[in-house]
């Protein structure tokens, strides 16, 4: 029976020094899945995965690959590969010298290399280019060529530390879906260090967010970024609004006062008494505008008052900047649609509806 994590970090902390860079974390990572660690630098994310890949041994904690503790077993024993941001090909060698580096060392036969190799070269869409040195390939290109040299040595787990970096938008976005069809293709664990939260959204099974060397969240993207435990994680996935709220009732649903209003909510994480001080955070494409006098909000549906005081055409959508208080300030995102009378004019007195399951109650910090 196939052992059912490809990695495990039990308890694993590192330091350098006075500084605690990886906090007590423990993480179960499933056999064939696509996992990023996303967070702010200096979060502990890169040294996260320099424990994995052996480049650096835990200060306490284990780390376990496919059932075996690894100790302090040296990179290259160790059932992984990683690639980095840079790249780090070779650039005397050509495309299928670079890719066969690894079988060549393993003195791995011939035969066998020549067809591995051109299996990763179909694999990576690099077909008719073996000939051809780094130099001569595009920044994406370049990249199939490290994930070729990587994945022919055919690890348990693949480790990618910022791949994309180095790319330009429109290509790293390009990148970010060829990634995910790939993982999907060989069917190994993709462990995935960023710091961009839309390549965590776009490619990932599980993602783990973290911040001053600990897992604060670690769940599917719809579930980080619809129900984020706490006010960095809401924060950080995503744009959202921090509404000052008082705890009016505390409940299994609870009721928060929005100056003169009382709306409904859910719970983050953890309840907080009555009359204590917290946010309501809450993202801007789940709230709607409305004309006061305009007809019902639906049944259930937060209201409250508010004037828009600046906006933004996007295109797809209208970015609204909303008033509600002398210091509080709501953003909106609309969809635009055919009609003039959707829009709504700076000055103008609107209301702000949203569902109360959409709206999150947290601690201040």
């Amino acid at each position: 029976m196939a052992y059912e994590y490809a990695v495990e970090l039990r308890d694993v902390t590192k330091r350098f020094g006075p500084v605690v860079a990886v906090d007590d974390v423990t993480l179960s990572i499933q056999q064939g899945k696509f996992y990023s660690l996303l967070g702010p630098s200096g979060c502990g994310k890169t040294t996260t995965l320099r424990m994995i890949a052996g480049f650096e041994v835990p200060s306490e904690g284990e780390v376990v690959i496919g059932g075996e503790v690894q100790g302090h077993l040296p990179p290259y024993q160790r059932p992984v590969n990683t690639v980095f941001q840079n790249y780090a090909l070779f650039p005397h060698m050509t495309v299928a010298q670079n890719i066969a580096f690894g079988l060549e060392m393993r003195k791995i036969p011939r035969g066998e290399i020549r067809r591995r190799v051109g299996e990763m070269l179909e694999l990576v869409h690099l077909s008719g280019m073996e000939k051809r040195r780094p130099t001569q390939l595009s920044g994406g290109q370049q990249q199939r060529v490290a994930l070729a040299r990587a994945l022919v040595n055919r690890p348990k787990v693949l480790l990618l530390d910022e791949p994309l970096g180095a790319l330009d938008l429109k290509l790293r976005q390009a990148m970010q879906l060829e990634l995910k069809a790939l993982q999907e293709q060989v069917g190994i664990t993709f462990i995935y260090v960023t710091h961009d939260q839309g390549e965590a959204l776009t490619m990932s099974d599980k993602i783990a967010v973290m911040n001053q060397g600990r897992v604060l969240q670690l769940g599917s993207p719809e579930e980080i970024y619809e129900n984020p435990v706490n006010r960095f994680v809401a924060d950080f996935i995503g744009e959202t609004n921090f509404i000052p709220v008082e705890i009016k009732g505390d409940g299994e649903t609870p009721v928060v006062g929005i100056g003169a209003e009382a709306v409904r909510a859910v719970w983050a994480k953890d309840a907080l008494p009555v009359g204590r001080s917290a946010v309501l955070s809450i993202r801007p494409e789940k709230i709607a505008l409305r004309r006061p006098g305009a007809e019902e909000a639906g049944a259930g549906r937060a209201c409250i008052s508010g004037r828009v005081v600046n906006l933004m055409y996007l295109g797809t959508d209208t970015r609204y900047v909303v008033r509600i208080a002398d210091d509080v300030e709501v953003v909106v995102r609309m969809q635009n649609v055919s009609s003039a009378a959707h829009f709504f004019r700076i000055g103008e007195t609107v209301e702000l509806t949203w569902d109360p399951q959409h709206g999150r109650v947290m601690d201040v910090v």
